[in-house]
């Protein structure tokens, strides 16, 4: 066999990508970020890709460990401080300097407004003010473009730090639910790094409120008092919002972990739930909890609601409050000076109050996610055992999560010993093997180890998507000589020498490509190839026939492994004699350890026959498909499906009216005031309408926010993420699932959804805000001054290709980060599942090293996406400095024909503008942005979809099958369009109740045989009948509901043993207890409680689960593939006498390693290369020179 030499698994598994420049930009460059436009000029010409990206400074880098220091000494908020110190700090100050620069536009407009109510008014003195005004606008744009590019870089430091923490909490814990994983990495982080987005800004605001509140007084002296009180009730009430907001999103995130949960378990198992009908049992059980998800966000959608009315009502009480104060018990009269200094004040105020939901939504967020982070972060680490020069164990006691699993075991190897483990099913075996890797917690007693150890399960075999050699070297460099006789020993040559692609064949996610012994055999090399001190052996002998049991007892584990200590868990008892020493382990205590020649052994354990060699199945290189992504603008078609799923347009036309007479009633109530301060004799009336205006008009506010969160968001989010389950459930498992990383399916499920829960609804509130904000100052400059509509569409001209530059690459940036998140946490999926081996195998550098990069490849990408956002702000900044200065210009020319009220309301609503159209431009390219993942979510929505479930003539079927007789004429099948037959022309018929055994190499077509009966794969070709119906004429629910499948990998999910076992609760209680006695679970109540895939279980007692679930099933076709290879040899023996009594009556066909179950069937099928080579009953094969008998011989 041919091989090639590749590198370890650090530099072949994922994708650097080349920087794009290592120049360091200057200061004008940086200043202005002039160094952004090539990206902005490039995505004219194509769609941007990672390559395009800028790269990432080393303070930006994923390696940076300053969080993970500080974590060590602080809780989780002040190391965030701490490790960002020095940005934060600047981030202050820059952000405070911008404060005062706002608040110097009221100062400059109440000079200007005395200069036009002065008599002489000297041209150089508008000049004057003319230049003041530009410089300081400038000036202010150039110190936030500065302000926010600090804020990204901290993000994106906080973002990698908190991954970094989190993920290395997982190499550190026994045990991490994958639903809470994933929230914490995905959802989580976010909201926590999401708040130093615009952090300078953040802060400086209540500084801005408090100057404000100074410059008020000023001008209207002690009535700015009557403001303050006003103010402060209203921030008191957002006090008990803000307690609401926080407890509801707690209840809401704690529910999200649950639904991540299931659905990640639907995911998993998806094809033993197809086999089992379990479909809409687990669509409903998801649905429920999203409802409950769904009924929590509403709940939290009401109290923003609230909490919005107070914050966007709080500045118009408070403007009403301070100018009534001011007329009616201060006596004074309003003029032009008091009213618009004190207005334009108050219009900053109310853009500072105005972040205050975005900020107080933000904080509340974040430090509900602190918390959940921090209490993540806080789960106790597996403690390191003390070193020894083998394994030592005294008087030990070990537990797991409150559980005792051993009990008083005492236990000394010596240096080089074979040590055998045997017991019956639950004893404890895998427990004593998770002791010694330190993954238990010790009780009482004393233990030692040799840390250089190997571990090697066998059906519950952890696998990375990857090639068959990465998989094998497992980090470690490509040593051919020691890997050559590596996989001759695990007995793999003769099955890469077989592949296309040899050992660079890629064995898909879990190793979906391999069979149950396939993947025990890999995991073995790889153990193998190590070459530690110590080996940890699960079973992995239990999935192979005897032939290659015996190599590789004699070529691994007593020749190449002979100068190594090694621990062997098996039910093969006739092995035994080959070891050192063996320990029977029963009910978590070790009740002997004898030398083979004086233990004590039933003869009825013994195993004395198995199946026949394996091999591992055809398939190409290439499995995993990239991910897909759309291009340029996303389609308006996007835009109306959701709306689609929030129900049709109503409530958003609803909310546009909203935010209309809200900005309506706004802009009226001030044109009044204007009226008001040139004509301060007509008061009362003035006073009436300004206070119906200003205040009865906030009640808009909560309006739109319940049109939109409440209504439009929660109705939209619930379809989208109902229609993509409903996706999933009906996703054929050979055209999705076996080419789709789980990762990115959960990424759908957990970051997208939370978008579309949370963030679309919100950005189009604050786009539809920000658009009115705008159009209501520009209207105000074109009604008193209209000369300026001459320039007005110049203006809109830049502001549009400026927008149209930055969406250019901002989409196609923000849908690069999107993707670039799913290796992230596909390889965290991995790392979650596989901690376990990583920790034994001493790979958690490797894994931590891969884990930087995949972060440094989404930070590039962030950190480009930023770097556009502050040239936006920057540019559409100097451009209504560049409006603004025509407006000053054409006062100062106009000065003797314009009123100081005039000019006061115009400038109070012009000088905002830069800030309103920087938001509104950022909200519509975040609108975009957040769309993009309505836009993923329907990739997911019309993926492939399997055949109908039900027919119309499934009624017709209502006995069926009444003679459970199978036929398979001229059957050919493949698993996908571009790969080969596995199939090719399979024909056998069998007779009702009677008992098949299937026989062959693996990939002969055994398992797909299994696969074309329940329709998991679709046939291209012939025909197959049961009980002489033609199954393709069947819905798929029909057809699998009569056929019972009991898979080698068990399925069992988070719940009580009862609905394991009986989901749809069809089953009294009586006939499942009487189920468990008869598989000898009787120890189990039917409300044990399974958590996460089992992990409180054996991988026996699965598979005993999987067999007492079959019984209650009562089908007249029964599949067992591989169902008794976890179990011991008595409890097998048990199981196959119960089988024949159980299920007198029905057609079973079974695939088993041991051969002694297929000898007491009526017939063997003997399955070679894709077709049915032999069909005869076991003694009429054994008697003549056929291939069962070949294989009988080869094994013997």
């Amino acid at each position: 066999m041919e091989l090639q030499p590749l590198n370890n698994l650090n530099q072949s598994s994922y994708t650097y990508f080349p920087a794009r420049s290592t120049k360091k930009p200057g200061f004008f460059s940086m200043t202005f970020f002039t160094w952004v436009k090539s990206i902005l000029d490039l995505s004219k010409k194509k769609d941007v890709t990672s390559d395009d990206t800028y790269p990432l400074p080393d303070e930006e880098k994923a390696e940076n460990e300053e969080l993970t220091q500080n974590l060590k000494k602080h809780k989780l908020f002040w190391a965030i401080i701490l490790s960002n110190l020095k940005l934060i700090l600047l981030s202050i100050f820059l952000g405070n300097a911008c404060a005062l620069l706002d608040l110097s536009a009221p100062l400059l407009i109440k000079w200007l407004i005395s200069y036009i109510e002065s008599e002489e008014k000297p041209l150089t003195t508008g000049v004057y003010i003319l230049l003041a005004f530009s410089a300081i606008h400038i000036l202010n744009q150039i110190l936030k473009g500065r302000v926010k590019f600090n804020s990204k870089l901290i993000e994106i430091r906080v973002k990698n730090s908190l991954a970094n923490a989190i993920y290395g909490k997982v190499l550190k814990a026994s045990k991490v639910p994958e639903g809470l994983g994933v929230n914490v990495l995905e959802v989580d982080a976010e909201k926590i790094y999401s708040v130093f987005i615009d952090l300078g800004l953040f802060i400086s605001c209540p500084v801005q409120a408090v100057l404000s509140i100074y410059l008020i007084y000023l001008q209207v002296g002690s009535a700015v008092f009557a403001g303050l009180g006003v103010l402060l009730m209203c921030l008191s009430l957002s006090y008990f919002s803000s307690s609401l907001l926080k407890k509801f999103q707690s209840k809401t995130m704690a529910i999200k972990d649950e639904r991540i949960e299931m659905s990640s378990q639907l995911v998993r198992n998806i094809k033993i739930i197809k086999a089992y009908v379990w479909e809409n049992f687990f669509k409903n059980l998801i649905h429920d909890i999203r409802k409950r998800e769904l009924s929590s966000l509403k709940s939290y959608n009401l109290a923003y609601s609230g909490a919005s009315y107070l914050f966007w009502s709080t500045p118009s009480l408070t403007a009403a409050s301070v100018f009534v104060y001011y007329t009616q018990i201060m006596e004074k009269s309003l003029n032009p000076e008091v009213t618009f200094v004190t207005l334009s004040t108050l219009l900053i105020l109310q853009d500072s109050l105005q972040e205050v939901p975005y900020i107080l939504t933000s904080l509340i967020l974040c430090f509900v996610s602190i918390k959940r982070v921090q209490k993540f972060l806080d789960v106790s680490e597996l403690r390191q055992l003390p070193k020894g020069d083998t394994v030592e164990i005294k008087n030990c006691s070990f537990e797991c999560e409150g559980k005792t699993l051993l009990n008083c075991i005492n236990l000394n190897l010596k240096k080089n010993e074979f040590i055998a483990i045997v017991g019956p099913v639950g004893s404890g075996k895998s427990s004593l093997l998770n002791a010694i890797m330190g993954e238990l917690k010790v009780e009482s007693g004393e233990i030692c180890v040799n840390d250089q150890i190997a571990y090697a399960p066998s059906l519950e075999s952890w696998l990375q998507n990857d090639s068959l050699r990465n998989n094998i070297l497992f980090g470690k460099p490509y040593n051919e000589s020691w890997y050559m006789k590596v996989i001759d020993a695990c007995c793999l040559s003769q099955d890469i020498s077989s592949l296309p692609d040899k050992d660079f064949t890629e064995i898909g996610e879990k190793g979906i490509n391999l069979s149950g012994g396939q993947k025990a055999r890999v995991c073995l090399a790889r153990a193998v190839y190590a070459d530690k001190e110590i080996y940890l052996l699960d079973d992995p002998l239990s999935s192979v026939d005897n032939f290659v049991a015996n190599s590789i007892m004699n070529n691994c584990f007593l020749n190449l492994l002979s100068n190594k200590t090694r621990i062997l868990v098996t039910h093969r008892l006739n092995i035994l004699d080959k070891v050192d020493r063996i320990i029977v382990l029963e009910d978590g205590k070790i009740s002997q350890i004898s030398e083979p020649a004086t233990l004590s052994i039933q003869e009825s354990l013994i195993e004395k026959d198995n199946s026949e060699p394996q091999e591992i199945p055809h398939e190409p290189k290439k499995l995993i498909e990239d991910e897909e992504k759309e291009s340029g603008k996303v389609s308006s078609k996007v835009y109306k499906d959701y709306f689609k799923f929030s129900g049709g347009y109503t409530m958003l036309a609803l909310t546009c009216l909203s935010v209309a007479l809200w900005t309506t009633t706004r802009v009226s109530g001030d044109i009044v005031l204007k009226e008001w301060s040139s004509n301060p004799s007509d008061t009362s009336t003035l006073l009436v309408l300004y206070l119906c205006l200003r205040v009865g008009g906030s009640i808009f506010v909560p309006l739109r926010a319940i049109f939109l969160n409440y209504f439009l968001g929660n109705r939209a989010s619930q379809n989208i993420h109902d229609k993509m389950i409903e996706s999933f459930i009906r996703a054929p498992i050979n055209l999705f699932y076996d080419v789709t990383p789980t990762g990115r399916i959960l990424n759908r499920l957990s970051k997208d959804i939370d978008k579309i829960d949370a963030t679309v609804p919100l950005v189009i509130g604050y786009t539809l805000v920000m658009l009115s904000e705008a159009s209501a100052a520009i209207f105000m400059a074109l009604i008193y001054f209209p000369h300026l509509v001459i320039a007005l569409p110049l203006f809109i001209y830049f502001a549009l290709k400026i927008k149209d530059a930055y969406l250019g690459a901002s989409r196609e940036l923000t849908r690069l980060e999107a993707i670039s998140k799913s290796p992230i946490l596909n390889h965290f999926s991995e790392t979650l599942t596989g901690a376990k081996l990583i920790r034994a195998f001493k790979q958690t550098e490797v894994f931590h090293a891969k884990n930087y990069d995949l972060l440094n490849s989404n930070s590039r990408i962030l950190y480009s996406l930023g770097a556009c956002y502050c040239w936006i702000n920057l540019y559409l900044g100097l451009l209504t400095s560049a409006f603004i200065f025509l407006l000053l210009c054409t006062i100062i020319l106009l000065r003797y024909d314009l009123s100081a009220a005039t000019v006061g309301l115009c400038l109070a609503y012009v000088i905002p503008l830069p800030i309103d159209m920087s938001y509104l431009i950022f909200d519509l390219a975040y609108l975009e942005n957040s769309v993009i993942s309505v836009e993923r979510a329907e990739q997911y929505m019309n993926i492939p979809v399997e055949k109908p479930s039900q027919l119309q003539t499934d009624k017709n079927l209502f006995r069926w099958p009444e003679n459970p007789s199978i036929e398979f004429r001229n059957v050919f099948m493949k698993y996908r369009p571009d790969t080969p037959y596995i199939l090719k022309g399979v024909n056998f018929k069998i007779k009702g109740s009677k008992r098949i055994g299937f026989v062959g190499r693996t990939g002969s077509g055994k398992s797909s045989v299994f696969l074309a009966l329940l329709r998991i794969v679709e046939i291209d070709k012939g025909i197959i009948f049961i009980d002489g119906v033609d199954i393709s004429h069947i819905g798929l629910d029909k057809l699998r509901s009569a056929i019972t499948l009991v898979p080698q990998d068990p399925l069992v999910f988070s719940s009580t043993l009862r609905k394991n076992l009986d989901p749809c609760q069809l089953k009294s209680d009586d006939e499942i207890k009487k189920a468990l006695e008869e598989v000898n679970l009787s120890k189990f109540s039917i409300d044990h409680d399974i958590k996460g895939s089992g992990s409180n279980l054996s991988a026996g007692e699965k598979q005993l689960i999987s067999i007492a679930r079959a019984m209650l099933a009562n089908t007249k076709v029964i599949l067992f593939d591989e169902a008794t290879a976890g179990v011991d040899q008595e409890s097998d023996h048990e199981i196959q006498n119960l089988i024949k009594g159980k299920f007198f009556g029905c057609t079973i066909l079974t695939i088993a390693h041991r051969l002694i179950t297929v000898m007491e069937s009526d017939f063997i099928i003997v399955m070679q290369d894709g077709i049915a080579a032999e069909i005869g009953s076991p003694e009429e094969l054994s008697q003549k020179d056929s291939l069962f008998r070949k294989i009988k011989d080869q094994i013997h």
